[in-house]
């Protein structure tokens, strides 16, 4: 199976430019006869909750003026790319009701079926919370898939290793990670993702934004957290092979599930 990741910068708001960037990674993933393409968080806005040019009431008026629905044009374009023979996961900001959006991961088939997975841990400092601006979700998703069983996750969701156990114990082969990390916790994505890996014997795809505010670094890590592929700062599309056989081989013989004693877990 051939899988690519994609990391871009998102400027804030700008819906137009974000979302022709994604169509034209989503035509290069094709051309590399790719499987899977993950794109980072939010990218339609950028990720627009650590915009401090603008007041939180006027972030949240532009992003409900400018956030599409489920049925838009540029998700039917989406679909379309998708019906090329390419499974793409796509990180945005949606509006659901009249003043209501959600922070959504959408894996879109090519057949043209959508799951969406709402972000469950909403990010929060001092003094920007996410909550102001979006509603939580409430289900951990694993999809499947023609390609395999794929779970959805969504930035801070890494730092919380309850998710990522329970996507593998409810079936994923794959983890997906589509995130806006912040630099200054740099440290903490290049640790947490090949642990939650190894630990879980899946495989991890982590999609990132770039820019100012944020790390990039994204990656493409294996069932023992070996990295396929790996961004530094910059923009672009990178290509890794990745084979689920040899992954069932590496359970039969790492037999880290069939060893773990959940009668004395209590999380």
């Amino acid at each position: 199976m051939r899988v690519a990741i994609v990391q871009v910068k998102a400027p804030y708001f700008a819906k137009g430019e974000n979302e022709e960037k994604v169509l034209s990674l989503a035509e290069e993933a094709i051309q590399q006869k790719a499987d899977m393409l993950l794109i980072p968080e939010g990218i339609n806005l950028g990720y627009f909750i650590m915009d401090q040019t603008r007041s939180r009431d006027e972030a949240l008026s532009l992003a409900l003026e400018l956030a599409p629905d489920f049925s838009s044009p540029w998700v039917e374009e989406l679909k379309r790319k998708a019906g090329k023979g390419l499974y793409i996961a796509c990180g945005g900001f949606f509006k659901i009701e009249e003043n209501k959006l959600v922070n959504a991961l959408l894996l879109i088939s090519p057949r043209g079926e959508t799951s969406v997975y709402y972000k469950t841990h909403l990010y929060h400092l001092k003094e920007i919370r996410e909550e102001d601006f979006v509603i939580k979700g409430n289900e951990l998703k694993v999809v499947d898939t023609d390609l395999g069983k794929i779970g959805l996750s969504i930035c801070y969701d890494l730092n919380f290793p309850e998710v990522t156990r329970t996507l593998t114990l409810k079936g994923a082969q794959i983890i997906l990670l589509s995130a806006a990390w912040p630099k200054m916790a740099g440290a903490t994505w290049d640790i947490l993702l090949p642990a939650r890996a190894l630990e879980n014997e899946v495989f991890i795809f982590a999609s990132g934004q770039i820019g100012e505010e944020y790390y990039g670094h994204s990656k493409i890590i294996d069932y023992a957290g070996n990295i396929l592929a790996e961004f530094g700062e910059e923009e672009g599309l990178k290509v890794a092979e990745i084979d689920l056989a040899r992954q069932e081989k590496w359970r039969e013989i790492v037999t880290l599930f069939e060893d773990r004693r959940p009668e004395l877990y209590r999380v």
